[in-house]
């Protein structure tokens, strides 16, 4: 083959390999177009209200450039200017790409319907009067948003939210408050905070990164560095022999995205009327021209770039948090659903009509009731619950289980409470003058009744506590039931509440009757208390004979011989005593053990039997009778379920709401149903940057690591941006450059390093190599030549893939 062929044929190669890159870039941008417009539409629809959408919002302090930013990006010349604090309510852009370039841009308002506007010195002029409007015309910050669409061959398709800046320090003579740095710093974070928001931080070049606030801010807010792209502005007014390379590259405060340069308009280009077209072209220039950045590469420089990398952040993050978006919509429109049934139809007119409602009413009272008792969940609320506690029958047992369960256990005795000389007393008491020998039974009935007596507390408390319980149930149903009609639900409670005093009192009646059974008829059944407790002389064990001392027959022991002959009288004397007090032990014995098992025997008894009558003369009885009594009151009150039988206008009000939420998620449903090819875009996932997105969701929700809070946000200091005191310039490049030589030497890996672009092609979008770094310290670079350093061998991630170290995403 000659070299003209050769030649030929490598063209050839080169043409196809440029088309097909170009087809491929192609079908990206459709995606991309298919995707942000369903996120517009979703937003037109009204789902914003309800469900967080993906979208672009601008950080920055006051006069750092945002406003500037954001009309590079569109193109046009249309925001408000001037000194001080120009936007004072934050302005939601919605870009939307025209592929006609011929085509003339408008806008259009969505506080001012049918109106649509070519002239964009009106929409400046529209927007300063819709500021006004709201926020007066005294410089105030309000947290309204305007809502602009702009239709323009020369914007991107996205969604961009330009903030007020954060301000310290209220302007003189102004209706700002005192509290402005707080009041713009909880507006920033309604939105930044949101893990669907793309956090684009505007940072002046002429102020060090590791002090910029709206830095420190989207750190807190977003950890991970996932959704934040930093924009260095002012970049061509940096004093001389200085530049923002360092920090364009990350090699000061490293983010995970990358940092984009911008060059926008100065105050005298704004006072000669320079376009943002001209401006643009400029800025091209300015970078293609200059000593440093036209060295960096693409992906550092230029609003086209921004623009690029803006689109394709948004891009992925849409595919990212579109199906938790479908999720969050299903279960609202469950919840909603729920809601609207329990809160019932509207109410009727007719009198015959109001009573039947009146009538449903009351039998789901009652079923209700029933089933809650029953175990039975009456309501999705009621059924998420369920796990938490026990509720219904299921609590009321467990009431019933702690009855007596002090008197119950295995080594509890009711004898404890008396001593031995008490029992001997109350045995000679009611022996009177009868023969020594003979106990009487009252000493048994004397020394019992006390103890029985105390039995009598417990049961009433528990069946007091079992109707609280009723009481409180029969309240909580009665409020879900009789939600729309309050009125009416607390003349029902009233005869609610009449049914179960009645019952209570009954029941109260039969457990003191069992009380008193047991307290003054002693008797028994029991075979282990007939068989070995009711011999008349209880069986004693033989006597220990005297140990003798070894003495013979007729002689004396030992004691005998010391202690003098005692007259046979008080010897006779001296055996009375101790047969009496031989006898008396014994029987005061035999008495303890029969009051122990006789006392045993009634716990155990009326242990189950007041359960028993709580439970059917109480529970079961107001269950049954609360129907029959309801329907007799609601026909005794008829003319007054006629005449104030109506719903409050809170309950109008709710309704009314919660149909217009709920068309606007079945909306929302049809609208992400309605493509079938979104559901392969959303699940491809051939992208670094979705790869981490997911692999971080997947973390949090193992971890169940909390979110932070307003106040940690507005009061924490992140460890990667330190407050350092005050230095000079030279102080602190000196830090730098030291702190940068020991990195080098040490050639550490960053936790999270910069996000720089590869020479390699993604997506079908190829990525060039970027240039030599310029600095005078010598800082590790990947260099195309050299081989790549060993790594350690991949571990699977959570998705089952090997997840993949680089040092940028985009």
């Amino acid at each position: 083959m000659c070299i003209r062929d050769r030649v030929s044929t490598q063209s050839t190669w080169g043409l196809l390999i440029q088309g097909r890159k170009m087809s491929e870039n192609g079908m990206i941008w459709q995606q991309l177009r298919k995707l942000i417009s369903i996120v517009d539409e979703l937003s037109d629809i009204g789902l914003q209200k309800y469900i967080q959408l993906p979208r672009i919002a601008t950080l920055g302090t006051q006069s750092s450039g945002k406003s500037s930013v954001l009309e590079h990006i569109v193109g046009i010349d249309f925001l408000p200017r001037g000194d001080g604090v120009v936007t004072r309510r934050p302005l939601e852009l919605r870009l939307v790409h025209l592929n006609d370039q011929n085509q003339k841009p408008w806008a259009v308002f969505d506080e001012i319907p049918g109106e649509k506007f070519t002239d964009f010195l009106v929409v400046r002029k529209k927007i300063d009067e819709v500021t006004d409007k709201i926020a007066g015309v005294s410089k105030n910050i309000v947290d309204k948003p305007i809502v602009l669409h702009v239709y323009s061959p020369t914007c991107p398709d996205m969604t961009l939210i330009d903030l007020p800046g954060i301000t310290r320090i209220p302007l003189k003579d102004s209706d700002q408050p005192s509290n402005i740095e707080e009041i713009t710093k909880r507006m920033a974070l309604k939105y930044v905070s949101d893990r669907r928001t793309i956090i684009l931080c505007v940072i002046p070049a002429n102020i060090d990164l590791t002090t910029s606030e709206a830095l420190q801010l989207s750190k807190k807010c977003d950890e991970s560095g996932l959704r934040t792209i930093g924009v260095i502005t002012k970049i061509d007014i940096m004093d001389k022999g200085t530049n923002a390379k360092k920090s364009l590259m990350g090699q000061e405060v490293p983010l995970r995205l990358g940092y984009v340069g911008v060059k926008l308009r100065s105050q005298q280009d704004i006072i000669d009327k320079k376009n943002v077209q001209q401006a643009l072209e400029d800025e091209r220039q300015y970078f293609a021209k200059h000593a440093v950045y036209s060295t960096m590469g693409f992906g550092y420089v230029g609003t086209s770039t921004l623009s690029n990398k803006l689109t394709k952040i948004l891009y992925t993050h849409i595919k990212h948090n579109l199906p938790e978006i479908i999720k969050e919509i299903n279960e609202r429109i469950k919840e909603v659903s729920e809601r609207l049934t329990e809160l019932g139809t509207p109410m009727p007119e007719e009198p015959s009509e109001k009573l039947q409602m009146a009538w449903s009413m009351v039998m789901e009272f009652c079923s209700n009731f029933k089933n809650a008792i029953a175990g039975k969940a009456i309501s999705h609320k009621d059924r998420k619950e369920r796990g938490k506690h026990m509720q219904g029958g299921a609590q009321i047992k467990m009431m019933y289980y702690h009855l007596y369960k002090e008197y119950s256990k295995s080594d509890f005795k009711v004898t404890e409470a008396y001593d031995d000389e008490l029992m001997s007393n109350a045995i000679l008491t009611h022996e009177g003058d009868s023969m020594p020998g003979f106990p009487s039974a009252d000493v048994f009935v004397s020394l019992i009744q006390p103890q029985i007596e105390k039995l009598k507390l417990p049961a009433i408390d528990l069946l007091q506590e079992v109707y609280n319980y009723l009481e409180d149930l029969a309240g909580t149903i009665q409020q879900h039931c009789f939600a729309r009609f309050p009125a009416f639900g607390e003349e029902i409670m009233e005869k609610i509440l009449e049914v179960m005093q009645e019952e209570r009192e009954k029941a109260r009646y039969l457990v003191e009757s069992i009380i008193d059974s047991e307290q003054t008829y002693m008797f028994t059944n029991d075979p282990e208390y007939l068989i070995n407790r009711t011999d008349i002389v209880p069986e004693n064990k033989p006597e220990k004979k005297e140990e003798k001392t070894g003495a013979g027959p007729g002689e004396v022991k030992k004691e005998e011989q010391k202690a003098p002959l005692a007259p046979a009288k008080e010897k006779h004397k001296d055996k009375e005593k101790a047969s009496l007090k031989k006898s008396s032990k014994i029987f005061v014995l035999e008495l303890r053990t029969r009051l122990d098992t006789y006392f045993r025997i009634v716990v155990r008894n009326i242990r189950d039997s007041i359960p028993k009558i709580i439970g059917n003369f109480l529970v079961r009885s107001v269950q049954n009778k609360l129907q029959i009594e309801l329907f007799k009151r609601l026909g005794e009150m008829r003319d007054a379920v006629n005449r104030g039988f109506g719903e409050p206008p809170g309950i109008i009000q709710e309704r009314k709401a919660l149909n217009v939420q709920l068309e606007t998620l079945r909306k929302a449903d049809r609208c992400l149903t309605r493509d079938p090819e979104i559901a392969s875009l959303i699940g491809s996932s051939d992208d670094d940057l979705l790869y981490e997105l997911r692999k971080e969701t997947a973390e949090e929700k193992l971890s169940g690591k909390p979110k932070k809070s307003e106040r940690e946000l507005l009061d924490l200091t992140p460890p990667e941006m330190p407050q350092e005191s005050p230095k000079t310039a030279t102080e602190s490049h000196k830090e730098k450059d030291e702190q940068q030589r020991k990195e080098a030497a040490a050639v550490p890996k960053p936790q999270h390093p910069p996000m720089q672009p590869q020479p390699q092609a993604q997506n079908g979008v190829p990525k060039p190599a970027q240039g030599p770094p310029q600095h005078p310290v010598p800082v590790p670079q990947q260099q195309p030549q050299a081989s790549p350093p060993k790594q350690p061998p991949a571990k699977t991630n959570l998705f089952g893939s090997t997840a993949k170290k680089q040092n940028n995403i985009y």
